[in-house]
């Protein structure tokens, strides 16, 4: 059973938003099972720097489509990315220091509650101003070329 299972509850209902959370979730998983089954602390190191990078592009996107929305709140919203990825570099600094398995258990338990944190509170909160925006369109509208 995976650590993380994705359910219809955590959905946000914004396709892309979801696949980032789906994908920083599978990351997640990743570092678990490579845990689990004795990867080496090199390959657990790539797993959370890619987790890093994905979690920054997903945060990119959303500051992207709030302010394509004209969401009010938008501002506050990055600032509250800016303190989830300093929140993450910290984790990621205590997972290369962990020398236990419960030290790195810990960890990834805390890496848990920070992804469900920001999905099912901050991310939440915006949703129906998206979809009162019309978020498909806004997003149809990158693919366009310029």
């Amino acid at each position: 059973m995976p650590f993380i299972v994705w359910t219809s509850e955590l959905s946000v209902d914004v396709k892309m938003l979801d696949n980032d959370h789906k994908r920083m979730a599978i990351l997640i998983n990743d570092l678990h099972d490579g845990l689990m089954t004795g990867r080496d602390n090199k390959a657990l190191e790539l797993i959370f720097d890619e987790l890093v990078a994905c979690t920054r592009v997903h945060f990119a996107h959303e500051e992207r489509i709030l302010a394509d929305a004209g969401y009010s709140g938008a501002a506050a919203h990055k600032q509250e990315h800016e303190q989830k990825v300093k929140h993450l570099l910290y984790l990621q600094a205590r997972f290369g220091s962990a020398r236990e398995s419960a030290d790195y258990l810990e960890v990834l338990d805390r890496l848990k509650n920070w992804l469900f944190t920001h999905m099912e509170s901050s991310d939440k909160e915006f949703v129906a101003h998206l979809k009162a925006s019309g978020v498909d369109s806004i997003l149809a509208g990158w693919n366009k070329p310029a």
